[in-house]
């Protein structure tokens, strides 16, 4: 029997070999497999893991960059409005002062001036925080992810974030300085008797902004970011100097210039579209012998029109306003809340500005590139 077993084995033992050589790779192939397998499923879960991990980081920065953008755009108007304070000029006026010619050309300067630099500053300060918010969220994800060796820690941070305060003080003082002088090339010549339209609001602000841009002497207030940012800074420290220089560059980039320049001109024209309402407000009705609204119907031409709207179209760039009527109007926008949704200027140009695509696009990038580790 043994005999019979063994010349079997003899007989098919090249078989025997090759069955199990075959089955052996199979099964060394099907361990090898798996464990490729096991090492791509924990490596694409890590992937997600850290993704969502970044993601929330981000969602947190840019929840923190709001908040602060916030607080402080509301700060910074409020200390544009007691710089250019038109509060003295209205209560003398009230009081019947003798030299009210005087009091309303100071007044149209001021009002214009007022405007002008809500928005550069406005602008400005939300451009320049979240360059450095989104550069300290990236440093800040990258420590999370190498604790033992940590970028950048809380007094640097402190440090580095403090920068702003002196653009919120002295900066905006020397921002009014340079637009009140613009304005004044531009509205002091605008007679307070002159009717005017909003076509001719717009184009002078449109002025102003085009001598900014030109400003040979002083400077484009927003190619200024770095000067309002970092030249008083005393630096004496090597990470501090890196994080700087680093903000530096950001800020005097093309791509950075050309979207504060872009808030620049929306923030403008969330203004004339206030103006606009103010126009729409002050329109009157076509004369009778073209149009005539009579309750539920109107008579053009003596032709009868059933059910026409007593609200027709409102042609806002055919209204005009006597200059000296339009500015109090114009001053209410900026201190009260007489703009849409009962908001006022200051708030209206914040709102658009944290919620300006370009803005959060370029906040991303920039978190995107400091948090790669």
């Amino acid at each position: 029997m043994f005999s019979s077993i063994r010349n079997f084995l003899q007989r098919h033992k090249r078989k025997f070999i090759v069955t199990g050589a075959v089955f052996g790779s199979l099964y060394l192939l099907m361990s090898y497999a798996q464990k490729r397998l096991r090492e791509w499923q924990e490596k694409e879960a890590k992937k997600f893991f850290d993704m969502t991990r970044k993601k929330q980081h981000f969602e947190s920065t840019e929840r923190t960059c709001n908040q602060t953008i916030l607080s402080l755009s509301k700060i910074v108007s409020e200390s544009i409005l007691s710089i250019l304070n038109t509060e003295e000029i209205v209560q003398k006026l009230q009081d019947k002062s003798d030299n009210k010619l005087a009091l309303w050309d100071q007044m149209k300067i001021m009002i214009f001036t007022r405007i002008c630099v809500l928005v550069y500053a406005l602008s400005i300060l939300n451009v320049t925080l979240r360059v450095q918010l989104n550069i300290i969220g990236g440093y800040l994800y990258r420590d999370s992810m190498h604790e033992e060796d940590p970028l950048i820690d809380s007094e640097l941070q402190a440090k580095y974030l403090s920068l702003c305060h002196h653009f919120v003080g002295p900066g905006v003082e020397d921002l009014v300085r340079q637009i009140e002088k613009a304005v004044k090339r531009v509205v002091e010549p605008i007679s307070l008797k002159k009717k005017i339209t909003l076509q001719e609001v717009e184009q002078v602000f449109w002025s102003i902004q085009t001598i900014l841009c030109t400003d040979t002497n002083n400077g484009d207030p927003v190619k200024k970011m770095v000067h309002y940012l970092v030249d008083h800074t005393e630096i004496n420290e090597a990470k501090f100097d890196t994080i700087v220089k680093e903000t530096m560059d950001i800020l005097e980039s093309d791509e950075v210039t050309s979207v504060a320049m872009s808030a620049v001109s929306r923030s403008f024209s969330t203004v004339v579209d206030e103006v606009a309402n103010v126009f729409a407000s002050k329109w009157v009705p076509t004369k009778k012998n073209h149009l005539e609204v009579l309750e539920d119907h109107v008579v053009t031409n003596g032709a009868l029109k059933l059910g026409g709207s007593a609200d027709p179209f409102v042609d806002v760039n055919k209204v005009e306003m006597h200059f000296v009527k339009l500015l109090p109007v114009v001053n209410e926008l900026i201190t009260k809340n007489t703009c849409k949704n009962n908001t006022n200027i200051p708030d209206l140009i914040t709102q658009q500005l944290t919620l300006n695509e370009k803005l959060k696009i370029l906040g991303a990038n920039i978190y995107e590139v400091f948090s790669n580790v």
